[in-house]
Parts: structure tokens; sequence; C-alpha cells
């Protein structure tokens, strides 16, 4: 609170004015993000475009998330107990119901089993969170830019292993 203060250029006692502690300035600034985000993915999954390049529009937002405010990203993603787990856990429902979208027109399409998107969608969410933890750790000179790993990812995800590339820094 006290790095927030000096950054607000303000006291302490005004930042405590409005946000109890530590926690309930995370869960603000938290809600916030993912409000966006989730309104930026609603937006995607209902596009009128086809299944898979509605789930690369929602890759390429969070990955775009991250690498434009990594320290945002890491603060709202910190697992905690409380409000900032619970509304982390609202917006990872709220995403997996958006990807679930594309992938229910996607396994309709094939005759397959709609009703098996809620748990692919949930693998997504997951696996997107994951990758992007690990690329946004990743300091390297070549860290590929987050249009790349919205693609790759989109492919591993998409097409499963056998779409192996690697992702340009350019």
């Amino acid at each position: 609170m006290d790095e927030l203060a000096v950054a607000m250029e303000t006291s302490k006692s005004i930042v405590y004015r409005y946000f109890a502690d530590k926690a309930g300035l995370q869960s603000a600034v938290g809600n916030l993000v993912l409000e966006e985000m989730a309104e930026a993915f609603d937006a995607a999954a209902h596009a009128d475009s086809d299944p898979r390049d509605r789930l690369r529009a929602m890759v390429g937002v969070y990955a775009t998330m991250i690498d434009k405010s990594p320290h945002v990203y890491r603060f709202i993603t910190r697992s905690g107990d409380g409000d900032e787990g619970a509304s982390l856990s609202r917006f990872q429902a709220t995403i997996s119901a958006s990807v679930e979208i594309p992938l229910r027109d996607r396994l309709a399409a094939s005759g397959s089993d709609p009703r098996l998107a809620a748990a692919w969608a949930a693998g997504i969410v997951g696996f997107v969170r994951g990758v992007g933890d690990l690329w946004l750790s990743d300091t390297s000179d070549d860290h590929p830019p987050a249009h790349a790993m919205a693609d790759l990812m989109t492919d591993w995800l998409w097409r499963g292993a056998g779409a192996f590339h690697t992702p340009t820094s350019s």
C-alpha cells in the first residue's frame, strides 16, 4: 500500500479510505480487468467467423493482456483466499463459458456430442493460463510476441501436438 500511495502521489490514508487492505485493492483491480477481458472474450465468442478463428481471437485477447500488462496480470491472478480467489474462479468460469460457444458449434458440425464442449473449454482455459504464465516468465532475447504465442497455442489446441512449430520473436 505504501508503494501504491507513492505512485499515486497521495498518502496511504487516502488509499485506505477506498480500500481496507491489499486484498480489497487486488479484488477491485481484478474485477475491473476481468470484466473488460470477459467482454472481449464474449465478443470473440459470438463473432461471425468459424470456430477456430473465434478461439484464436480469445487466445489473442489473453496473450495480449499478459504481454501489455504483465504486472497487472500477475497482481490479479495471484491465487488468494476470499474475494480475490472467488473473483478469479468466476472469471475462469466466465471465460470457459465463452470458449465453450465455438467448441459447441464445432462439435455439433462434426456430429459429435456438443455437451463435451464444457470439459474441452475448461481444459483450454487451464492450458492457456499455464502456457501464458510460462511465456510471461521467459525473459530471453528471443521472447516471442503475443500474436505468435496466440497462433501457436491455438494451433496446439485445435490440431494437437502435431501442430508443433516454434514461434518467432519478430
